[in-house]
């Protein structure tokens, strides 16, 4: 048999050199990755609703038209309800990553302002980092859908407005003062719990004085037309408000400015600078006035005058709140209107208190409410107070009033007695006329009229016949003959008169026949004195009577 050998196999504890290159190609490559880490700053996480022209590892995110960053990926939430963008950012820039940092897409875009990010078309949209004076540092931030108006550090002031409106505002509206423009809407947000709209403004330095404690802020449409009671009001803004709108702020005539406001104030947005009028009067008192005519063209904010002094504003038109079956009180009591007294439009330092005394006692001396024309145009009213003594009350609107009285009393509120106007009035007495007239025996009337134009009719046929006849009497010959005959015998008469004229001797035997019998008549007045005396003288003769003689006076 062949007898097998074994090797003896030793190992040589000697270190090899060979392992020097990979062991320092390890440490080199460790090296290389730290430094990579190291160099690549924090990474960004950005949420939005729309990726739109963002491109992982393309789309870049810059500061002041600086790469400070690059987008890495792009992708969707777990919920597909948002996109998460991922953006590795440069070391130096981490520290400007802090809690009011704000990033958006720059684009093309067609706004307000006019055309933006037209340098885009070639190189494609990027993020713009607009970094904030917050020392929290935060790397989770939303993506902007617009840039904000200013930036967070911008010198000046931001308030807030509160309306229960839509309002009509957007980002970017400007803000006006006097006309001029200080600052900018930065956004809008509806809240649903208040139902209300806030806006955040901001006014740059150094127009932020101007805002003070007592100014107010209302939309600026830019044009706008008022055509009311009062008349005619046309107000036009600037060329930008004509555009597209805005919001205006001043302190109202005669108020003083205030303090200073601190950021974030909020502040009541009024519809208009009409309306920034009327808020200013907070204290008043309320009535109630039931009018018995049409209340067409009286709306809430009709104002309320004494004698051509606005004294008051229409609340509420037709008013049935907390009152029972509203149909039948406009049925019997009238149409329901509240009114406000309002007491800083009469003078200053009235308190509610006085005002209602002086308004019981006007009441007293006989004021009352009435419906006026205030525009004959669009047809609106508004309410006049005045006092008068004239309205006499009857028995049935005494009891009209009291049953008045007892439902503005049940509906919380004093009540204030009306009057038709004056236009209600003459129709008024226009039909109390058409009613005497109605209440007229016409048929009788119209009898006895018929009547009477038949017998005027036979007085006029009769009255014919005779203006006939005398034609045909004045048609005789003989008639016609008469003119010349007493003619003839007027002469005749005349020819005989001519004798008896003075110096004819028909006239002078007359006169002398005339004397003789006045001497006759002479004579013969002793003898009838006789014969008063004594009737039988001239028979008997006459006793002379002795002539009388004088009496002494007694003693």
């Amino acid at each position: 048999m062949t007898q097998q050998l074994s090797a003896k196999v030793s190992r040589i504890k000697q270190w090899s050199p060979i392992w020097v290159v990979p062991i320092a190609a390890v440490l080199i490559g460790i090296w290389m990755l730290y430094n990579h880490y190291q160099q690549q700053g924090a990474l960004l996480t950005l949420l939005t609703a729309d990726a739109e022209g963002i491109i992982a590892g393309k789309t870049q995110i810059k500061s002041r038209s600086v790469d400070v960053g690059q987008v890495v990926s792009v992708e969707l939430s777990t919920d597909l309800k948002q996109v998460i963008i991922k953006a590795r950012m440069k070391p130096a820039i981490t520290p400007l990553l802090n809690a009011d940092s704000q990033f958006w897409v720059v684009k093309p875009q067609v706004g307000r302002g006019g055309i933006t990010g037209l340098n885009t078309l070639l190189s494609g949209v990027y993020i713009e980092l607009q970094p904030g004076e917050s020392t929290q540092q935060q790397l989770q931030h939303p993506l902007l859908d617009a840039p904000p108006v200013a930036p967070a550090d911008a010198p000046g002031i931001r308030v807030m407005l509160s309306t229960a409106d839509s309002g009509g505002l957007a980002v970017g509206d400007p803000v006006l003062y006097r006309g001029y423009e200080v600052g900018t809407v930065e956004y809008s947000e509806f809240d649903l719990a208040s139902r209300r709209t806030h806006y955040q403004l901001y006014i740059r330095e150094p127009f932020d004085v101007l805002v003070s404690e007592n100014v107010r802020f209302w939309l600026s449409s830019g044009f706008s037309l008022d055509l009311s009671a009062e008349g005619l009001q046309v107000d036009v803004g600037s060329a930008t408000t004509l555009l597209s709108g805005g919001v205006s702020f001043d302190l109202m005539q005669g108020w003083p400015a205030g303090g200073a406001v601190k950021d974030g104030t909020e502040f009541q947005l009024f519809p208009n600078k009409q309306s920034v009028q009327e808020g200013l009067y907070s204290e008043f008192v309320e009535y109630l006035l039931f009018f018995d005519e049409s209340v067409r063209g009286l709306k809430a904010g009709a104002p309320v005058e004494y004698r051509g002094v606005r004294v008051g504003t229409v609340a509420s038109v037709p008013f049935f709140f907390s009152i029972d079956k509203p149909f039948e009180v406009s049925l019997q009591q009238g149409i329901p209107v509240l009114i406000r007294i309002e007491a800083g439009r009469l003078y200053e330092n009235l308190s509610l208190a006085q005002l209602r005394q002086e308004l019981d006692k006007a009441v007293q001396r006989g004021m009352h409410a009435a419906l006026k024309t205030g525009n004959l145009l669009t047809g609106a009213l508004y309410i006049d107070l005045d006092i008068s003594q004239d309205n006499v009350i009857d028995i049935e609107q005494q009891a009209l009033q009291a049953q008045r009285m007892a439902l503005s009393d049940s509906a919380g509120y004093p009540m204030l007695p009306t009057a038709r106007s004056g236009l209600s009035n003459i129709e008024q007495k226009v039909l109390m006329a058409l009613d005497k007239i109605n209440n007229l025996p016409l048929e009788q009337l119209l009898l006895q009229s018929e009547q009477t134009m038949q017998s005027t009719e036979t007085l006029t046929q009769n009255a014919s016949k005779m203006v006939a006849q005398l034609d045909a009497l004045i048609a005789n010959p003989h008639l016609q003959q008469l003119p010349a005959q007493l003619q003839q015998s007027l002469q005749d008469l005349q020819h005989m008169l001519s004798g008896f004229s003075p110096g004819a001797p028909a006239y002078d035997n007359l006169n002398g026949n005339l004397q003789t019998l006045d001497q006759v008549l002479r004579e013969l007045q002793p003898v009838l004195h006789t014969l008063n005396q004594q009737s039988n003288a001239l028979v008997f003769e006459a006793e002379t009577a002795a002539d009388p003689q004088p009496k002494r006076a007694k003693q």
